[in-house]
C-alpha cells in the first residue's frame, strides 16, 4: 500500500503554544512566558511606545507544548533533534487506543510495519489542548507496549501525553529507552540508526481524524537541543 499524492489539505496534530493565554503543563513546571526586550531607556513593545515588538521567551518544551525529542533526552553526550534527519514525508498510522487504568498496553499496538505512529488516547476531548497533567491520572506505556511498537519497526512516534513513561517514575525513563535500544540505566549514545527515532509528545489528534493511514512531516526548528517545539502536519491517503 502506497500513497499516491498528496493533498493540499493537512491537520495539524499541534497544540499552539499561546504565552498569553492557557497552557498544558507537565511536571508542574512554571507556564511559558514572553516579555519585551528592554535595555536602557527603552522597551520593545509597541504598545509601550516601542518602535517593535520584540520577545523574550522563557519556554520548557517538555512540559509545556507538542515537541519533539531526540535521544539525546537521555544521554551523557549531547544529540539535538537537528542531527536527525527528519523525512519530508513519511508514511503514517494512527491508531486510537484505551488504557487500561492508565497503562497503554501491546495489544491495542500490534500491526504491520510503519515507520512513524501517532497514538490517540482515549478517551480524547479538547480539555487535552490545555489540561494540567497529573501523575496518578496521565497513562503511559508499558514496556511490552514500547517492544510491541519497535517490532513494527516504528522510528517516529507520536503520542498525545506528555511522556511515554510515568510522568514520575524515579527517573528510570523504561520504555524511552526500549524506544531507543539503551540498556536499563544507560546514558550513552546507542547506535547510529537508533539515534535517528525521535519521540513527539503532547500532540492532539481530533476526533475527525480516522484510525489509519495517512502522510506525516514533522516540522522543527534549527535550534541545538534534545527537545524543541514541533509541528507534526497529517496529510489525507489516497489510495
Amino acid at each position: 500500500m502506497k500513497p499516491l499524492s498528496v493533498p493540499p489539505r493537512c491537520v495539524d496534530l499541534s497544540i499552539p503554544l499561546d504565552f498569553y493565554g492557557p497552557q498544558p503543563n507537565a511536571y508542574g513546571v512554571p507556564p511559558a512566558v514572553a516579555q519585551p526586550y528592554c535595555g536602557e531607556g527603552f522597551t520593545l513593545a509597541v504598545a509601550q511606545g516601542g518602535a517593535v515588538n520584540c520577545e523574550v521567551w522563557r519556554l520548557i518544551p517538555h512540559g509545556q507544548t507538542t515537541h519533539t525529542e531526540s535521544v539525546g533526552h537521555l544521554t551523557r553526550e549531547r544529540f539535538p533533534v537537528s542531527a536527525v534527519a527528519l523525512p519530508h514525508w513519511t508514511v503514517c498510522a494512527v491508531v486510537t487506543v484505551q488504557p487500561r487504568g492508565r497503562e497503554i498496553r501491546p495489544e491495542s499496538l500490534a500491526g504491520e510495519p510503519v515507520e512513524a505512529l501517532v497514538v490517540r488516547t482515549w478517551p480524547n476531548d479538547a480539555t487535552k489542548r490545555t489540561r494540567q497533567w497529573a501523575n496518578d491520572t496521565t497513562p503511559y506505556f508499558t514496556v511490552e507496549a514500547m517492544q510491541m511498537i519497535r517490532t513494527r519497526g516504528v522510528k517516529h512516534l507520536l503520542v498525545d501525553v506528555p511522556s511515554v513513561d510515568p510522568l514520575y517514575d524515579n527517573g528510570l525513563l523504561q520504555t524511552h529507552r526500549v524506544f531507543w535500544d539503551m540498556p536499563p540505566g544507560s546514558t550513552a549514545l546507542p547506535p547510529p540508526e537508533a539515534c535517528q527515532r525521535t519521540i513527539t509528545e503532547l500532540i492532539f489528534v481530533p476526533d475527525e481524524v480516522a484510525d489509519g493511514h495517512y502522510w506525516l512531516t514533522i516540522e522543527t526548528p534549527h535550534i541545538l537541543s534534545d527537545a524543541v517545539p514541533s509541528r507534526p502536519l497529517l496529510y489525507g491517503w489516497s489510495e
